[in-house]
């Protein structure tokens, strides 16, 4: 597994790099404080690194997670939360991230559960801010919704699950279906609805709508 981490504050970096180096998965790691350095690197080992799984702080983001979804698209983003208030809650739903780890959970053994659980396809995600995203939608703080597409009766039993956190894996073994089924009825699900990540696609369900869905 290769990891890079992008984190402006040194401690936290720092620390960050030492855990990540314990775990035995991890073949290659980069820990860099821009988006600019991590680039670097890459030129610097020939082009051909890519990262499995790109750590980025609450404290880099705004257009930078959108940027390193771009850049790095095979890549998983998993965002690292800084503060469990709503402002930092509400910047790091909007991003699209493929997974959510509150800054104060993190020990070696989280970070190695939590980036296992990406590489398996599963949806890590920190408690504050699922329950941010609960709240929003409870409440109708979010956006007005637009159309759904259709979803079919087997695509949205699998909506059902990809909102449980599930891996395709999972979802193949729950449904009854082969795995290359799965991953063809999830991608289906997030094309039709323009999401780049199942994350996203959770908070889009949740925030929008409260998960109500178009069917037969």
């Amino acid at each position: 597994m290769n990891v890079a981490v992008l984190e402006p504050l040194e401690v936290i970096r720092c620390g960050l790099e030492t855990m990540l180096r314990r775990i035995e998965r991890i073949s290659i790691l980069e820990c860099r404080r821009t988006m600019e350095e991590l680039l670097v690197a890459l030129s610097a080992r020939g082009g051909e690194w890519d990262a499995d799984v790109i750590i980025v702080s609450c404290c880099t983001l705004g257009e930078i997670a959108d940027f390193v979804r771009i850049t790095f698209p095979a890549s998983r983003i998993l965002i690292l939360v800084t503060r469990a208030d709503p402002g930092h809650l509400a910047m790091a739903a909007k991003t699209h991230a493929d997974g959510y780890l509150m800054l104060h959970d993190i020990t070696e053994a989280t970070l190695d559960s939590t980036l296992q659980a990406l590489m398996s396809g599963s949806v890590p995600m920190a408690l504050p801010v699922a329950s941010y995203l609960l709240e929003r939608a409870r409440s109708g703080g979010a956006s007005p919704s637009r159309p759904q597409p259709y979803f079919s009766p087997r695509e949205r039993d699998v909506i059902d699950l990809l909102l449980e956190g599930l891996s395709n894996r999972q979802i193949a073994d729950r449904v009854g279906i082969s795995l290359h089924s799965a991953k063809r009825h999830v991608s289906s699900v997030l094309s039709k609805v323009n999401s780049p990540s199942r994350t996203h696609f959770v908070a889009q369900m949740l925030a929008t709508n409260g998960h109500r869905l178009q069917g037969a």
